[in-house]
């Protein structure tokens, strides 16, 4: 829609910029092109219309042309769905806000993972404090819709109101359709070979010593012990 906006508005100046400049210099020349169109739609294109006729599809013309317009301007004035909605049962002090994408990925998950559902696409927006969901889910030939389709709307609301904490603005909406094909099994993933242990390192022999003869030791000289003699102690001279 924003983009629609956008392209709209730079049409419609850029006409405006064209059509008021031609106006405001020549509205003369406006007045004769404006009645020379009408001139060429009432000869050709209600040439084949009495009066009574035309008037009919001018009226026409003209209800569809306020219905466009307003359905535009609806869309403009209308309050657009909130981006994030506020949990319910959240009881703290501070309030905790969930965004739209993170419950449409939620509710997406829990969805494919159903029995028989091939793929899915949620959309939700916030509506006064509360999320409006609907889904579009496409299932196996092989399953009963309706039943199906009640599984997905239980699980919508399990997801969204148990695990979410959030208020369903309504029942979700559900539109269920048969595909040929089979649901997307997660494939497992591949199991890793052991990493073979590296081989032990052989020990190395221990280098041998080589033989070193004992150091030679010094000869211990001892001094011979004093000299003893046998003789008495001389006799002392009288």
């Amino acid at each position: 829609m924003n983009t629609f906006n956008r392209i709209f508005v730079i049409v419609t100046l850029g006409v405006l910029l064209v059509l008021g400049a031609f106006v405001l210099v020549t509205p003369a020349g406006f007045l004769a092109l404006m009645q020379s169109i009408a001139n060429w739609f009432r000869g050709t294109v209600f040439a084949a219309y009495s009066d009574t006729g035309r008037v009919l599809v001018r009226l026409i013309l003209a209800i569809v042309w306020i219905a466009l317009i307003g359905l535009l301007l609806w869309w403009e004035v209308r309050r657009p769905g909130s981006r994030h909605i506020e949990i319910a049962r959240y009881t703290g002090g501070s309030t905790i806000r969930i965004s739209t994408d993170a419950v449409q990925e939620k509710v997406k998950e829990q969805v494919d993972a159903i029995a028989g559902v091939l793929e899915s696409k949620v959309h939700a927006t916030g509506r006064n404090r509360a999320v409006e969901l609907s889904l579009d889910v496409s299932v196996t030939k092989d399953v009963d819709l309706v039943a199906k389709a009640e599984e997905v709307a239980a699980v919508t609301r399990q997801v969204v109101q148990d695990q979410l904490g959030l208020k369903l603005a309504g029942k979700p909406q559900v539109a269920v359709k048969a595909k040929a094909g089979k649901p997307a099994i997660a494939k497992p993933l591949p199991a890793k070979e052991p990493t073979p242990a590296p081989a032990p390192t052989p020990l190395l022999a221990e280098e041998e010593t080589p033989y070193l003869p004992p150091a030679a030791t010094e000869v211990e000289h001892t001094l011979p012990p004093p000299a003893t003699t046998d003789d008495p102690e001389p006799q002392r001279l009288t």
